[in-house]
């Protein structure tokens, strides 16, 4: 592992007398961020604070989506197709979490509406080559007034 490169680990640890999965990424760089990988960090930081806002009991999940892509592009991060491959916020927000690692609802371009007692995952990411690719997961439960985040692991980039 080079000094610079973010490095995104992902987690997703299964309870085995539950069964219940948890899941959790989290992005750090060994030694010193390039700007580049700040600024992208710090946009996707954004992007989950505006998905953490706006999760609720009712809420659009494709709206949520949206927003969450619009909070990284007013950053400067577009999403899109150059040079025959995707680059910037190509995967979903979040999805359901449960007996499976991935469930419904999704938080995503798929419209779906959220309601209290769902448990999904909030995990932005941008990749871009020459950069690398940031994504920051966290898991919350949905409430009638917004959402209770249930991980605890700090988000820290340089390490």
């Amino acid at each position: 592992m080079r000094a610079g490169c973010p490095i995104i680990i992902d987690i997703f640890p299964r309870d085995l007398a539950s069964r219940y999965h948890a899941d959790i990424t989290r992005t750090v760089v060994k030694g010193q961020a390039p700007d580049g990988v700040r600024r992208a960090y710090e946009a996707v930081v954004a992007g989950q604070e505006c998905a953490l806002h706006l999760i609720r009991d009712g809420a659009d999940g494709e709206g949520i989506h949206r927003e969450v892509q619009q909070t990284m592009e007013r950053q400067g991060f577009q999403t899109g197709e150059v040079n025959g491959r995707m680059q910037g916020f190509f995967h979903g927000t979040g999805h359901g979490l449960g007996l499976e690692v991935h469930e419904l609802p999704r938080v995503s371009k798929v419209k779906t509406t959220l309601c209290a007692g769902n448990v999904v995952t909030v995990e932005p990411g941008l990749y871009y080559p020459g950069v690398g690719g940031v994504r920051i997961e966290d898991v919350v439960v949905v409430t009638e007034t917004g959402c209770r985040n249930l991980t605890m692991y700090p988000k820290e980039l340089e390490v």
